[in-house]
This record gives structure tokens, sequence and C-alpha cells, in this order.
């Protein structure tokens, strides 16, 4: 019963089938009429995976840019090909020293939220005209084109993911044991996100322990600096409010590139 989806954008439709699904494979197991939940989680892994993907491509672009004005590289495909070889060579050490080039590395963050947002308003727009009348959906449509002006960074960043085959991917399975869940990425995860993710769970799990959990949301309500890593938490509290124990149902993979396994036992 294994699906697989390549997830271009998180829209409606993408969004229904993978509750679909979920609600499909849970079916007489201890999970049934839990999948909204399940939904959640990966509703969180995926807007996660989405932004991750965005943060490369910028970070991607921007390298580009540097080493197109700085080195002896002529053209975008060379710095493509260099820049492919670096960030892709899980060498920590080579990946920071680029990173420590750019000038605002928070910019990048601000980026990736307003074009998340876009992206946001896009998916908003199109789920709206399959749902009204011939006469508003061209009104919509007209509402579309006014905007291309301001679409255009996210337009481009999509074609850049096209280029270079950076999308992500939603797999489920199930067997005897267990139901597996995973959510990839065609782009690697930094080292410096990793750690950050790996301290909120950690952090999470002892107010957890000490029945302090919505002390730990309360003193996290601000999240306007992006990159937080807040949603593991909540995923976390999430999967612990159906009886499992997050360290030992959901993985993040750390290599070239990244993929989370949220793995359910029957």
């Amino acid at each position: 019963m294994s699906r697989t989806l390549l997830i271009k954008s998180w829209s409606r439709p993408a969004a229904l089938k993978v509750h679909a699904w979920l609600q499909a494979i849970v079916a007489g197991s201890r999970y049934e009429g839990q999948e909204g939940y399940l939904f959640q989680v990966c509703d969180e892994l995926i807007k996660n995976a989405i932004k991750a993907n965005y943060k490369f491509l910028i970070l991607w672009q921007e390298t580009r840019q540097r080493m197109l004005a700085e080195t002896a590289l002529h053209s975008p495909d060379e710095a493509d090909e260099w820049i492919r070889e670096v960030f892709y060579s899980g060498e920590d050490i080579l990946i920071r020293q680029q990173l420590d080039k750019m000038k605002d590395l928070s910019a990048v963050m601000n980026t990736v939220r307003q074009l998340l947002d876009l992206e946001s308003k896009l998916n908003h727009y199109k789920d709206q005209s399959e749902i009204i009348d011939p006469a508003k959906r061209q009104h919509m449509a007209d509402q579309i084109r006014d905007r291309r002006k301001s679409l255009a960074p996210l337009m481009e960043l999509k074609a850049m993911a096209r280029q270079l085959g950076i999308f992500t991917h939603f797999k489920i399975d199930r067997n005897p044991d267990k139901i597996l869940i995973t959510v990839s990425n065609d782009a690697p995860l930094l080292k410096e996100d990793l750690d950050r993710i790996q301290r909120v769970r950690e952090r999470f799990q002892e107010y957890a322990r000490n029945g302090r959990t919505p002390e730990f949301f309360a003193e996290n309500l601000d999240t306007s600096g992006g990159g937080h890593g807040l949603g593991y938490a909540l995923m976390d509290c999430t999967l612990m409010e159906l009886g499992l124990e997050p360290a030992d149902t959901l993985f993040l993979i750390h290599a070239n590139k990244a993929m989370v396994l949220l793995s359910l036992p029957l």
C-alpha cells in the first residue's frame, strides 16, 4: 500500500490527497480515527521541508551571484557546478565558509517568509477559483494576473527549483508491524539547522517530562525570527498525545539530502 507524492506546492489538492491516504492507511489500526493528528504532523513536516528548500535555493542564488562577481567563473552553469559540489559534499566546514561570506543570513529567512506568504496567497486564489462561479472565477484570474509583478520572485525561485531538481517528496507505506511516512528533500539539511532542531526537541522534552508543556509554548510564542524549530516541538507534542515516544517515532536523517522518517508502530 505504498504511495508517493512529488510536492511542488503545498496546495489544497495536495493536502486533501495526503489526508485521504492517511485515512485509508490507518483503517483497522490503532490509529483509526486519529488521522487528523497524523495529518497535523505531516502538514508541519511538509511545510518545514518546503521552507528548507526555499532557504537552500536562496542561499544558492546569493552564492552564485557572489561567485560570478568575485571569482574567475564566467557563467552561471560553472558557478552552479561548483556550488553543487560544495553544498552536497557533506563537509560542514566547506559549507560554513560559504555561508560566512554572506552579508546578512537573517535577511534570507525574511525573504523565505515573504515567498511563503506569496505562495499561500497564490494557492488561495487558485483554490477559490475552483469552487466559485465562472464570473467570479474570471475576476480571480484577473487578480492573479495583476499580481504577476509581485509574484515574480516566487516564480523565479520555482523555475530554479525545476532547473536544479529540488523538490519535496512524501511517501507513505504500511507493513505488518509499522506505518512508515517519509518526507524528504532534494536539498541537504544544513548542520546549523539540524543542531537547532535537536536543541529545541531536547528542550521541549525536558519541559514535557516535568509537566511544563504549556509553559514551553508560552515562552516560545514569538517566532518572528524564523527558522526557530518550534514546529518539531509541536509535532513531538502531537505524537505524545497519541501515546507515542517522539524519540522513537520521529527521526531526522542528515545526509547529502534531508529526510524525516515517521515510524508508527502497529
